[in-house]
């Protein structure tokens, strides 16, 4: 078994072998809605705020209409703007809300395992829990959504020490609890199966931002604006490609007064064809097929010639 701390292959960024994307482009930008369950009685009685024991129908409550409202006010301006995006989703959503699977189906959303409910995190499972929660996983993608995932975002941001190894071997190339890099990077796993941390963001994030700290939406829209506009420059000058990945909640961002800095935040990012705009699965293929090998090796050697 390979420890987390020793899973990351560590390089500077200007110092390795340049990541371009496709046609020139110089920041990869993914949307990232996080579609959610919260069970209303979860195992071991836990609540989305951990305020009260279950059930906690403030909170419960805030987070349904999520998926009974704002979903749909939000798919209204990912409509609007095109936006290609990677529902980070609460699997049990694909048998329990036919609505918004056809939605995301018609869309050619990607879906990226976000658990099976959002109150049920891995830490603490054995591996064979851990095995039969992945399995469980693509099971429900590719009976309900008609193929397997490439990725996962942790249900509560949560894993073990056989999360990396068990998503290899239930075919997995990407995992974007990793927010270590402004770009993919390999992650090594006990088989040598090819895994990659996918940058997403906890900045770029409607929930800290608007939920915990309660910032108005303006401060959202100029906080995107400016982390990208410092990627493009950056990738400008140093030939480095980036990703910027855009996390949003329906509960949040799909409330009346929210759902115009969405708008503001979608129209600025199809407004610079400098960026590919698309999802998390299209930069994991490209990553892997262009630049995969060479990140590795080269990362390999600059260790060992250190050691």
């Amino acid at each position: 078994m390979i420890e987390n701390n020793d899973r990351l292959v560590y390089e500077p960024l200007p110092t390795r072998p340049q990541v371009t994307w496709p046609d020139g482009k110089l920041v990869a930008v993914w949307h990232a809605p996080n579609v959610e369950h919260y069970d209303y009685i979860p195992p071991g009685g836990a609540s989305p705020q951990g305020r009260v024991a279950a059930p906690d129908v403030q909170h419960y409550m805030h987070r349904a209409y999520g998926n009974r409202v704002g979903f749909w006010r939000m798919l209204r301006a990912i409509d609007t703007y095109a936006i290609p995006s990677t529902v980070s989703l609460s699997l049990t959503l694909l048998e329990d809300d036919p609505d918004i699977r056809e939605a995301m189906r018609e869309r050619d959303w990607e879906v990226m395992s976000h658990g099976i409910s959002n109150l049920r995190p891995l830490y603490g499972l054995t591996r064979e829990e851990e095995d039969d929660f992945f399995r469980q996983s693509q099971l429900l993608a590719t009976t309900y959504y008609g193929g397997r995932m490439k990725g996962m975002l942790g249900p509560k941001i949560s894993g073990t020490d056989n999360t990396c190894d068990l998503m290899v071997e239930h075919g997995f190339s990407y995992h974007a609890d990793w927010i270590h890099d402004e770009q993919p990077r390999p992650l090594r796993t006990a088989s040598g199966g090819r895994l990659i941390s996918m940058p997403y963001s906890y900045m770029l994030n409607d929930v800290p931002l608007l939920h915990a700290k309660h910032y108005p939406s303006d401060y959202f829209v100029a906080m995107v604006r400016a982390q990208i506009d410092r990627l493009l420059r950056d990738a400008e000058r140093d030939g480095q490609a980036r990703v910027a990945c855009i996390a949003t909640h329906p509960f949040l961002s799909g409330q009346p007064h929210t759902i115009g800095a969405i708008e503001r935040i979608l129209d600025y990012v199809r407004g610079d064809d400098r960026l590919w705009v698309t999802r998390a699965g299209d930069i994991a293929e490209h990553y892997l097929a262009h630049h995969y090998d060479a990140q590795l090796a080269h990362a390999t050697r600059a260790g060992e010639a250190t050691r």
